[in-house]
Parts: structure tokens; C-alpha cells; sequence
């Protein structure tokens, strides 16, 4: 564990919100103005945790930290009391299943890998994830561009993803070496999980070898495919792909 410059504790390389407007607009992004079931992965010191009571949501708030859920149980007392704000102290990647309107978080970036591919064991209709720029620059990332990567053809199988503003890094505290962006994710529904899972090493491979032709790598590959590089290919083209290689 790590001191952060006001004195509390952060580990994992987190840092935290400070900008007020920042946490508003990341607020807005899912309208609320009805209720709704949010859950809120690492509320840390509740800056983004505020609006989104306010918004009239029901928050389940998801924090590993004990220090951090006695401070929210502090400063929340009312809303904890009133059965608005849920507090949970445990790791989001070890929790159960959920069922909730979206997913809110702002997210430690030495852990945003597997928290982004443990979504999928969520059903939710939009997530708003506060990551590192480069992270969510790889997110978005098309075929073709130095920054397509297995990561954006997991993510982009998945969800309709979007980089709705950049947040420079001086919106946190302590400030962090790199600038960061709010992503949102919508699901697409378009295969189910237990697939997706199945083609993750065959994806692997291909990114861990992106400058060799795929049928140099697999040579059975199809005529149509065998000549590119898995750059080359949409996250579509590289699933069926795979699942031909493991589900044939």
C-alpha cells in the first residue's frame, strides 16, 4: 500500500478524482433521472459516488478497501441508512454475478485489463469506465491501425465502445503520469460469453505473432484470410476465424 498525497491509502496505482465537473459530466452519461440500479466498482472517496445518488439511482458500491467503505459509511450515513447506497467491501473480480442498469467505475489502471473482460459475467445495458488514455485508445482501436490489438478485438465483440472525453491528468489526485479518458460500453449481444472464451488463445496467438500471414501460422487457414496478417482482419473476421480453429 501506498499513501496518496492528502494521506490516504491507494494501492494498485490508484489515483483519485478530484474535478468535480468531471465527475458530474461522468455522472450524465447514463440518464438516471428515473431510478435504476447502478453498480459502482472502486468508489474510492465517493466523488463520482455523490452524483450519482443524487441522480436519484440506487448504488451498489463495490470497494476492496475497508478504509474507504468506514469513509463512505461516514460521509453516506443518510443514503446508506435509507437503503440507497449499497456497501459492499470486497473485490469486484471475486464477486457474483449481477443483474443492474449499468456499471460505473473509475478504474485502477494496473487492474484494467481484468476488470474490462470480467464484465461479461454482468448483465447491464451501458458502462462508464474512467481507464488510462492509451488503454482506451486500444479499446476503440480498428483494424489496419498501430493500436489494434487483442484488446480491441475482445472489447469490440463484446460492446459498441465509444471514448466520450479525455481527462487530463491533472483532475486527479496524485496526479498520475498519463492523461485519461471515460469509455462507454454498450453490449452487442451478438455471441454468447462461453464463445468468446473459447477463442481467446486462438486470438492470442494470432496478435502475438501480428506481423506473420495467418496461414504461415495456421495452414489450413481459409484462401480468403491466408495471405493477411491478423491486422488486417475486422474482430468479426478474426472470431470466426478462431472459432473454426477451436470449433470446427
Amino acid at each position: 500500500m501506498k499513501y496518496s498525497e492528502n494521506g490516504k491509502y491507494r494501492k494498485y496505482g490508484q489515483v483519485f478524482l478530484k474535478d468535480r465537473n468531471m465527475a458530474m459530466y461522468e455522472a450524465s452519461l447514463f440518464d438516471t433521472s428515473e431510478g435504476g440500479e447502478i453498480l459502482e466498482i472502486g468508489p474510492g472517496e465517493g466523488s463520482l459516488t455523490k452524483f450519482l445518488l443524487q441522480s436519484g439511482a440506487h448504488v451498489t458500491a463495490v470497494e476492496s478497501d475497508h478504509r474507504f467503505v468506514q469513509y463512505l459509511e461516514e460521509n453516506f450515513r443518510d443514503e446508506v441508512a435509507l437503503g440507497q447506497l449499497h456497501l459492499i467491501k470486497g473485490d469486484i473480480l471475486k464477486m457474483d454475478p449481477m443483474d443492474v442498469d449499468a456499471i460505473f467505475g473509475n478504474i485502477p489502471y494496473s487492474i484494467s485489463s481484468p476488470i474490462l473482460f470480467s464484465l461479461g459475467r454482468f448483465k447491464f445495458r451501458k458502462c462508464i469506465l474512467m481507464v488510462q488514455a492509451e488503454f482506451a485508445k486500444r479499446m476503440v482501436a480498428g483494424k489496419g491501425t498501430s493500436d489494434y490489438s487483442r484488446l480491441s478485438v475482445s472489447t469490440q465483440l463484446r460492446y459498441e465502445a465509444r471514448i466520450e472525453r479525455r481527462v487530463p491528468r491533472n483532475c486527479f489526485s496524485p496526479v498520475p503520469e498519463v492523461d485519461s479518458a471515460i469509455v462507454t460500453l454498450s453490449p452487442l449481444n451478438l455471441h454468447d460469453e462461453s464463445e468468446l472464451k473459447a477463442v481467446e488463445e486462438v486470438v492470442k496467438m494470432l496478435f502475438s505473432h501480428r506481423r506473420k500471414k495467418i496461414g504461415t501460422i495456421y495452414k489450413k487457414a481459409p484462401q480468403e484470410i491466408y495471405e493477411k496478417r491478423v491486422e488486417d482482419l475486422s474482430p468479426e473476421e478474426i472470431f470466426s476465424f478462431a472459432a473454426s480453429v477451436v470449433m470446427p
